[in-house]
C-alpha cells in the first residue's frame, strides 16, 4: 500500500495504491492514438431484424455527440438510437449503436473524416441497451516513462496477488473541472447557492480563457454577457444562465434541469464515496480480491455499497467503512429521494476489485504499449496509475 500524493486524486477521494513498487512515470494521451478502446459486446445478428447495428469508430469526441449527430442525421428522436455504454472521448473507440432499420438507409451520411466512420453494419432482433457489453478491450500507449521490466512485473505480480482497486476515475467527474460530485453533494442537500457557484461562478485552472471570462462575469451579474460568452460545449452552464435571465428561483432552475441530469450528478457523488470506502479498506490492509467477514458480495466477489435511500449497510468491519464514510460525510440516506426534483437513487453494489484479463505489454523507446480487457464500469486509468504512480493522466 501506497498513498497518493496527487493532490486530484484526493480531491475525488482515491487516496492510496495497493501496491507498495516505485512507479514508471510517464504520460498518456500525448495523441489521440496513444488511447484505443474497443467494446467487448455481443449483439447477434439477424438476417431479418428490425434494428441496425452500426459499428463506428469515434476519434476525439464524447459517445453523447455521435448519439446526437445520428438523430440529427437521420431525423430520429434519441430515445430510439441504442447503445451500450459510454466510451472515452479523448480516444479512438470504437462501438456499437442500434437504429431502427426499414431498409432505406444511407449509413455512409454519417461518416465524418477525422471524427466518425462506420465499419460495419448488420441487422439485429433487437435494440441495443446500457449495459449489453462484458467489457471492453484498451490498447495505451504510456510515454515519457522510465521502463524498467522488473518493476512492472513487481507491479503485476502485487495486483494479481492483492487485486487491483476498482476506483471511479478522474473521468467519472468531469474532464476539465472534475467536480460532478460535488454538484451532486449539493443537489442532495438542497443547497442551491452552492450549486450554483460550482457549477456556474468557479473558475478551475485548466479551462478555456473564454469559460474562465464568462464565469467571472456571470459571477459579477452580467448575465447576458455570460451567457453570450459561454461556450456552447458547456450546454448545461449556458441552460441554467437562459434561466436565470428569466429570474426563476434556483430550486426550480434545478429541477428544470431534469431527472437524467439531476440523477447524473447524485450518482458522481456516490462513485465519490465509493472511493472514499475503497480508500479505507486499502488503508486497513483488507484484501480487495478476497472477502472478509460481513462483506456484501456481487458476482462471487467483494463489493461496498453505492450508497442509495435503499442502501442497507454491510457487518464486520466492512460496515465500520461504510459507516465511518457516512459519519464524516454527515450523510442522511433519505436525501437521495427527492420528490420536488423527481429523484430516488435507491442504490447499488460495486465491486471492489477490478477485473481485468489478458494484459500484456512491448516496450520501445522509452514508451511502453499496454493491452488488456476490463470488465464493463472498469476504467483503465485506475489500471495503469498502478503502475506509474505520478500525474499522467493528460
Amino acid at each position: 500500500m501506497t498513498p497518493s500524493k496527487i493532490e486530484l486524486e484526493k480531491r475525488l477521494g482515491i487516496l492510496y495504491y495497493v501496491s507498495s513498487t516505485e512507479g514508471i512515470g510517464g504520460i498518456i494521451r500525448g495523441s489521440v492514438e496513444d488511447f484505443m478502446v474497443f467494446e467487448d459486446s455481443e449483439i447477434p445478428l439477424d438476417a431479418s431484424g428490425s434494428h441496425l447495428v452500426l459499428v463506428i469508430e469515434k476519434r476525439n469526441v464524447t459517445t453523447d455527440y455521435v448519439i446526437r449527430y445520428i438523430s440529427r442525421v437521420f431525423g430520429l428522436d434519441r430515445k430510439f438510437i441504442g447503445f451500450a455504454g459510454i466510451k472515452d472521448s479523448r480516444a479512438v473507440a470504437v462501438q456499437k449503436f442500434s437504429i431502427p432499420y426499414n431498409g432505406e438507409i444511407d449509413v455512409r451520411k454519417l461518416n465524418i473524416e477525422g471524427k466518425v466512420r462506420v465499419i460495419e453494419t448488420y441487422t439485429s432482433s433487437r435494440k441495443i441497451r446500457l449495459g449489453m457489453l462484458k467489457g471492453n478491450v484498451f490498447q495505451i500507449i504510456l510515454r515519457n516513462c522510465n521502463f524498467r521490466r522488473e518493476l512492472v512485473e513487481a507491479t503485476l505480480s502485487e495486483l494479481d496477488s492483492l487485486g487491483c482497486p476498482n476506483y471511479f476515475g478522474y473521468q467519472r467527474f468531469g474532464t476539465r473541472r472534475y467536480n460532478t460530485h460535488l454538484i451532486g453533494y449539493h443537489i442532495l442537500r438542497e443547497d442551491y447557492v452552492s450549486f450554483l457557484e460550482e457549477l456556474v461562478y468557479k473558475v478551475y485552472p485548466s479551462e478555456s480563457s473564454l469559460a474562465k471570462e464568462s464565469r467571472i462575469l456571470a459571477k459579477e451579474g452580467y448575465l447576458r454577457e455570460a451567457y453570450n460568452m459561454m461556450p456552447k460545449s458547456l450546454w448545461v452552464e449556458r441552460k441554467v444562465l437562459g434561466l436565470m435571465l428569466k429570474n426563476l428561483p434556483v430550486q426550480k432552475i434545478v429541477r428544470i434541469l431534469g431527472r437524467s441530469l439531476i440523477k447524473f450528478y447524485v450518482n458522481a457523488y456516490q462513485s465519490y464515496l465509493f472511493n472514499l470506502m475503497l480508500s479505507e479498506r486499502i488503508r486497513r490492509g483488507l484484501p480487495l480480491n478476497r472477502c472478509v467477514e460481513g462483506d456484501f458480495v456481487k458476482a462471487g466477489a467483494p463489493a461496498f455499497p453505492l450508497l442509495g435511500c435503499k442502501s442497507k449497510f454491510p457487518t464486520g468491519e466492512a460496515g465500520e467503512i461504510v459507516r465511518s464514510v457516512v459519519e464524516v460525510e454527515n450523510l442522511d440516506l433519505s436525501k437521495f429521494r427527492n420528490k420536488d426534483l423527481g429523484l430516488k437513487v435507491k442504490g447499488s453494489l460495486r465491486k471492489l476489485n477490478l477485473n481485468y484479463k489478458d494484459l500484456r505489454y512491448t516496450s520501445n523507446d522509452g514508451s511502453i504499449c499496454f493491452h488488456f480487457w476490463l470488465e464493463k464500469g472498469c476504467y483503465a486509468t485506475t489500471l495503469l496509475r498502478e503502475f506509474c504512480k505520478n500525474e499522467f493522466y493528460m
